[in-house]
């Protein structure tokens, strides 16, 4: 069966206390929907631009936001079930969406250049700093997009790493760990003394890893070198009110000024409101000016 899930995660100064400004969480989603969307006219041997796509395409590969973790900001998302039965047995959209997470990340290999642009184009709309990532929800493997212009993603044998799973086999004098995933596999890490504190705190708990590793021609990491480690929530943890009142950086949200579905969220609507809504100022604002001149004039 194809692949169906992606999580989406932006990580970067402040991210995780202050959450990121709704124009980057959006450039990152509409960079992974057109790249899906461009994979799928690919497959489907049509021609791929960054035009209004075909109304086969946008049933092939329109995602819906289900949910959002804490720390880093991420976001996960589902394909939308294909609107056709012909669409059901040839699973573009599945099939697309397996090739964007088996990219390595570099510029050079795996995916079409449209696609590899179009993702990489979502730094033109982030602050310095800031980085995207994108994998299956329940395995610890993520690409990292890249810069336009950067180096390929794979240097001297090292690739970027951003994993979750459950710490273990901490061995202090080693300085080695393993990190396991909700099947039971695990990668062999290594550490620096600088993080020994760090580990010996969150052994045998659910963590973020940031450093670079090396990947096996079976695309499986063999060893990964820890830059950065930190607590965070499993996905398959039931919500704990005891812990959340306790967290003192955690923010308390007032349930009169937010908005709520009753439905996962349709992401070209939501995407399509936002920018009327963006549109809507602009035009305010231009009509305010002119205002003003025509005051000035008189």
């Amino acid at each position: 069966m194809a692949q169906n899930r992606l999580r989406i995660t932006l990580d970067g100064p402040d991210i995780g206390a202050e959450g990121i400004p709704l124009g980057e969480f959006i450039a990152a989603a509409e960079a992974v929907q057109d790249a899906l969307r461009l994979m799928v006219q690919h497959l489907g041997s049509r021609p791929t631009d960054l035009g209004q796509p075909p109304r086969w395409v946008r049933d092939a590969s329109s995602l819906r936001f289900m949910g959002i973790s804490h720390g880093s900001f991420v976001a996960d998302l589902m394909l939308e079930p294909p609107a056709s039965p012909q669409g059901s047995l040839e699973d573009l959209g599945g099939k697309a969406l397996e090739a964007l997470l088996e990219w390595d990340g570099s510029q050079g290999s795996g995916l079409p250049h449209v696609v590899k642009d179009r993702l990489r184009q979502v730094h033109s709309s982030l602050r310095d700093g800031v980085q995207v990532w994108y994998g299956e929800p329940t395995q610890p493997r993520k690409v990292q997009i890249m810069r336009q212009g950067d180096p390929t993603r794979v240097t001297a044998g090292q690739t970027d790493a951003l994993l979750y799973g459950w710490l273990n086999e901490v061995n202090w004098n080693k300085r080695t760990a393993q990190l396991y995933d909700y099947s039971g596999d695990y990668i062999n890490l290594r550490f620096p003394i600088e993080l020994y504190e760090d580990m010996l705190r969150l052994a045998t708990q659910y963590v973020e890893i940031i450093g670079t590793g090396r990947i096996s021609a079976r695309d499986r990491w063999t060893s990964v070198n820890v830059h950065q480690i930190s607590a965070c929530r499993s996905q398959n943890d039931p919500f704990d009110i005891n812990a959340l009142l306790s967290d003192e950086s955690a923010k308390v949200f007032d349930p009169e000024r937010i908005s709520t579905a009753s439905e996962p969220v349709d992401v070209d609507e939501f995407l399509r409101f936002t920018h009327d809504a963006r549109d809507a100022e602009l035009r305010a604002a231009r009509e305010d000016a002119v205002r003003r001149l025509n005051t000035a004039d008189a």
